[in-house]
């Protein structure tokens, strides 16, 4: 006789049997589609699943609900990883911790001015908000007998509150107020609590010697800036929303954000740092729609960039082609497919650049600054957004940046404050040209005192140097493989101020060695931009003297001739394989006394590697208070040359 029991077990064993196996092939075949259509459950370029960096207390998942996760859905030569030139970075998910992409996330660098949002994070965490009002002393602006820079325009005697502080700290990046924000706490004190903090938050490759990020020894992983900012924004999100202000103001202070990416499309803060030492570091925050709804808060640590500002956008266009968030039911829905067969980001072949005439932000327009934008430089600039979306953005800078030297009492005489590097930086300008004749206006100090602020703001500048070498050499800018290189020269004087073998100064176009500058920079360079200061004002025609010079530059190995003093817009020339705009007149200048002057030429060029060009000849109008009110855009026109360039 059977026993029920046994028969009853045999059955159910058989039933488990079957389930097992059905679900098995199910997984498998559901696999083999999957692979098939090119979607992976994967987002760690060498491992099956995200790593997950604790940055917030966790959150127990309801099991009955799916988690959604990143899931990669093109694959790339690259080892899915973008093309940067940072050489440690990680880019992850500020809700859930994951880390999406990574390189060398554990390597420790100096971080520079990024270690001024651990000074916020620990002066916002132990200020007393009945008592916290500091005091700006001598010796928090001049550090081992240097300067701590001009960003922050503080004064020795000057009472300001902590929480004042933070703007110029993490808008302008100024070291001084970093420096009054630790003496006020006590500095030895204020440091120890930045490393005590560190320590806090399981940020174990993170030391801090200085609360500014000048010192070399001022140190962390990107791993751990994921940390810190993972806890600020959860902890602290005002801090961060500081850093996407264009600009603050009070009644007595204005300070201009020089972030490269405010303003830009999901930005949501961050802090950006720059020493020779530590190259180009950033924490970027971007609000992304990674999912089907909604956003995800996405960081981005970069140490040791060469280019922060196309590493960052590299991996933005790289997450939106490769990435979603979401579950794997998702893979062959509307919104993901979109994504699917997404070409790589490739190298561009080209090199974008703007150019604007000159710039001149005293007199005039510094009384419509003070009495219509409450000293605020950036408004001038707000309405102008094609410098920070070109590669290079190039101008004439009409004078000195400074609060030092002497009035030489010329017939116009200009020297324009301190605010005004930061605002150039924030408005996206990367290099200007120092060779004109007003530039020494206010003698050499105010002249150094220049190199050294636009320095501070990370402008590169040609056409003058501290001595006749760093004068007569070109600028390089690298970008996408292309060496870009530009020299300027003034043939309007001042005479007196010709750069010497040991003394600063400026490049005249009277140089003897003239044309062995040029030829010389030419050899060092993919393409060369010389800039001119030189012509008649007023005139819209460029002279025999203008003409000679710019052919003779071009003979000597120039590809792009730009030219500036009239004051007005003059005539464009293709003449050989190269391109001469004879004056593109004002960007930003004080006079209103005709159309022409209230007018300037925006060119932008788009220079490919084989010499080939399209140019715009964009135009800018200014208002009644000498802002740029508004961009009319030039027709894209492609400029052939008799003679195709060879490399």
């Amino acid at each position: 006789m059977n026993n029920p029991v046994n028969s009853k077990t045999k059955q159910t064993i058989s039933l488990i049997f079957w389930i097992i196996s059905a679900v098995v092939i199910g997984i498998i075949i559901a696999s083999l589609f999957i692979k098939g259509g090119k979607y992976e459950a994967s987002v760690s370029p060498k491992e099956k699943s995200a790593t997950v960096i604790q940055i917030i207390p966790p959150i127990a998942p309801d099991p009955n609900i799916p988690q959604a996760q990143y899931f990669y859905v093109n694959k790339n030569e690259n080892g899915q990883q973008p093309n940067v030139s940072a050489k440690a970075y990680l880019v992850g998910d500020l809700n859930t911790g994951e880390v999406i992409l990574s390189k060398n996330q554990d390597e420790k660098f100096p971080m520079a001015s990024v270690s001024k949002l651990m000074t916020a994070l620990v002066a916002t965490k132990i200020l007393n908000p009945e008592d916290d009002t500091a005091q700006v002393t001598k010796t928090a602006l001049i550090i081992e007998g240097k300067s701590e820079g001009k960003n922050g325009e503080l004064y020795s005697g000057q009472q300001i509150t902590i929480n004042t502080l933070l703007y110029p700290l993490l808008l302008e990046s100024s070291n001084g107020a970093a420096e009054v924000i630790s003496e006020y706490f006590g500095k030895d004190d204020f440091i120890s609590k930045m490393n005590q903090e560190a320590a806090n938050l399981k940020m174990a490759s993170t030391s801090y010697e200085d609360p500014s990020g000048l010192s070399v020894n001022n140190q962390s992983t990107p791993s751990d800036l994921f940390k810190l900012t993972g806890y600020i924004m959860q902890n602290y999100p005002s801090l961060f929303q500081l850093t996407t202000l264009r600009s603050y103001s009070n009644k007595k202070q204005s300070w201009s954000n020089i972030s490269q990416f405010v303003g830009q499309n999901g930005y949501a803060g961050g802090k950006e740092g720059y020493t020779d030492a530590a190259d180009q570091t950033v924490v970027a925050i971007f609000d992304l729609p990674l999912g089907q709804t909604g956003y995800r808060p996405i960081a981005i640590t970069l140490l040791q960039s060469t280019d922060r500002k196309k590493d960052v956008e590299t991996i933005l266009q790289y997450l939106k082609n490769n990435i979603y968030y979401g579950g794997l039911a998702d893979a062959n829905t509307n919104w993901v497919q979109e994504k699917v067969g997404s070409p790589d980001i490739t190298q561009p072949s080209y090199v974008t650049m703007a150019f604007a005439g000159d710039i001149m932000l005293d007199r005039g327009v510094k009384d419509s600054v003070i009495k219509n934008f409450n000293d605020d430089y950036s408004a001038i600039f707000e309405n102008l957004n094609i410098f920070k979306q070109s590669d290079i953005a190039f101008a004439n800078l009409e004078g000195p940046i400074s609060d030092q030297g002497t009035n030489k009492n010329n017939l116009y005489s200009f020297r324009m404050d301190p605010a005004v590097a930061p605002a150039l930086a924030g408005a996206g300008i990367s290099i200007l040209s120092v060779a004109n004749n007003h530039i020494g206006d206010w003698g050499i100090s105010a002249f150094t005192d220049t190199l050294s602020s636009l320095n501070e703001n990370e402008i590169a500048y040609t056409g003058g140097g501290l001595t006749e070498a760093e004068a007569d050499a070109p600028t390089i800018i690298n970008k996408y493989g292309m060496k870009i290189g530009f020299l300027a020269f003034s043939d309007v004087g001042p005479n007196d101020m010709a750069a010497g073998v040991n003394t600063p100064g400026i490049l005249l176009a009277s140089d003897p060695n003239f044309d062995n500058i040029i030829k010389n920079a030419a050899s060092q360079v993919d393409d060369l931009v010389v800039s001119f200061h030189f012509g008649d004002e007023y005139q819209t025609k460029h002279n025999a003297r203008q003409e000679q010079l710019a052919h003779e530059a071009v003979n000597d190995g120039a590809k792009i001739v730009i030219g500036s003093h009239p004051h007005v817009v003059e005539d464009t020339e293709i003449y050989k394989n190269s391109y001469i705009a004879y004056s593109l007149g004002n960007l930003v200048f004080d006079q209103p006394f005709s159309a022409n002057t209230m007018q300037g030429m925006l060119l932008e060029i788009q220079l490919n590697k084989d010499g080939s060009m399209i140019v715009k000849k964009d135009t800018t109008q200014l208002n009644s208070a000498f802002q740029i009110a508004k961009v009319t855009i030039g027709k894209p026109q492609k400029i052939t040359f008799p003679v195709a360039k060879t490399n």
